[in-house]
């Protein structure tokens, strides 16, 4: 699923020594169904992690060798959340992500809905060709690549426990839903993505036809770099054409930071409208 988001920085995912569970042997969703009345459909043997995360990373690697690129929009809805939990005033602002000199770049575009005030739209305006000019003479990272991240199901195939549960219905396609968290033992994290990771338990949902992850629950099941148990993020992707995009992300964070600062906030990103992007377009001045 994609992993690269216009979100408050949260390096997460999944990080020990892979232990497989599943179902008694031969046993599969199918058959359980046809114990209920439903003989007419067809048997599904249930995969065990190892052989799901492998499909996933194959499947995310040859779209990944696919290169297509996309434009798309974004809508953001903000919202503070008191001690309670309940969210004060929403705020949405929406965003374009374009091409600028061969990379994806973010500009605002709607603030509630409306077209930008003039200081404002001024200010998107300056940001625009001043990154347009370090590009120009900086050059800046790869075109725009809306993909699986395969990093994060290589730290859930190697750190942590899991299992697969059977079979949901995701987006209305068959999907397998795999549970997974940290194994116990005494870990130290490279950096603060790892230590992010192993303060998480993941539940990953499996496409049965692509094989893709096409939806995740991750929740913070204690702290670490600030984040407090009970911060969670879930994400959804959706096919269009040949490519799994991201659709849906909400994002749920109580974070405790230096100086007594607490901020507590929910995020809600829709992503849409994308359009393939010819090879080699730029987004120039007039």
């Amino acid at each position: 699923m994609v992993k690269k988001l216009w979100l408050p920085v949260l390096l997460f995912c999944a990080a020990a020594t892979p232990v497989d569970a599943q179902a008694p042997p031969n046993q599969s969703v199918r058959a359980q169904d046809n114990a209920a009345g439903t003989a007419d459909l067809p048997a599904y043997p249930i995969p065990t992690p190892t052989e799901l995360l492998a499909r996933a990373k194959a499947a995310q690697k040859a779209q990944d060798a696919r290169g297509w690129k996309y434009t798309y929009r974004e809508d953001n809805d903000t919202s503070d959340l008191e001690k309670d939990g309940k969210a004060t005033t929403t705020t949405r602002k929406t965003y374009e992500h374009i091409m600028l000199e061969g990379a994806e770049y973010k500009k605002l575009l709607l603030i509630d809905g409306q077209p930008l005030d003039t200081k404002t739209q001024k200010k998107v305006d300056a940001d625009l060709e001043k990154a347009r000019a370090e590009r120009k003479k900086h050059g800046f990272g790869p075109a725009i690549s809306r993909s699986f991240n395969t990093s994060d199901l290589d730290l859930v195939d190697r750190f942590f426990e899991k299992k697969v549960i059977g079979e949901e219905t995701v987006a209305g396609r068959k999907a397998w839903r795999m549970e997974s968290e940290p194994k116990a033992g005494n870990y130290k994290p490279a950096d603060k993505r790892g230590e992010q990771a192993l303060a998480t338990r993941q539940i990953l949902w499996f496409d049965q036809q692509d094989g893709m992850e096409i939806k995740e629950h991750i929740e913070f099941i204690r702290a670490a770099t600030g984040f407090q148990p009970g911060s969670t993020i879930d994400m959804e992707s959706v096919k269009i054409g040949d490519d799994w995009l991201t659709d849906n992300v909400d994002f749920r964070f109580d974070v405790k930071l230096m100086l007594g600062i607490h901020p507590r906030a929910k995020l809600h990103s829709h992503l849409y409208d994308y359009k393939r992007f010819a090879v080699d377009s730029r987004l120039t001045s007039e």
